[in-house]
């Protein structure tokens, strides 16, 4: 990117923590590096190379609570999607038969028999009302940080315990090198 000067848009950031049932079961269990990790890690790199400011970081995992987002900004993320809750809300029991075309719940299939049991007509509201919630308990978060504004956000407002001590994440990034 430094010597063609060609650079994506954004770049996605997901982890190994797994998430979907469409995986194959190795990738869910065995592939990737933790979320925070791999977050940090790329935005650092961004930061380093002076490229952050022109290129996005979508992150992409368990991103389930208003906390989850609340940390994915403050590491450095841009967006934060969140298939994992608005899948819970619109109905998903987590029966991982997401690959097999055989979704109990009519969420992950396009089996006619199946996808009756989704009545978009009514649970599009409790996809609605979860956002709704998320980001209200988010602006509360952000209010309580003492932030004004989403570019305030920062890895000195998170915590991460290390050998039995609470240190913010700006700090052991620098002395732990957990990357």
């Amino acid at each position: 990117m430094l010597e063609t000067g060609i650079k994506p848009d954004f770049i996605t950031v997901d982890g190994a923590e797994g998430g979907t049932g469409a995986a194959p079961i190795d990738f869910s269990n065995y592939v990737g590096m933790p979320w925070e990790d791999a977050l940090i890690f790329a935005v650092d790199t961004l930061n380093t190379y002076k490229l952050k400011k022109d290129i996005k970081v979508i992150t992409a995992t368990k991103i389930f609570t208003a906390f989850d987002l609340f940390k994915a900004l403050c590491i450095g993320a841009d967006v934060c999607n969140s298939a994992r809750g608005m899948m819970l809300a619109l109905g998903c029991v987590q029966s991982l038969k997401c690959n097999t075309n055989e979704c109990p719940t009519g969420v992950a299939t396009n089996n006619p028999t199946l996808v009756r049991g989704l009545v978009v007509a009514e649970k599009w509201k409790r996809v609605r009302n979860y956002h709704q919630h998320m980001l209200d308990d988010f602006l509360a978060l952000l209010a309580a940080s003492g932030c004004h504004s989403l570019d305030e956000m920062n890895r000195n407002l998170i915590y991460r315990k290390v050998h039995k001590q609470w240190h913010s994440y700006a700090e052991v990034v620098k002395t732990q090198r957990i990357i």
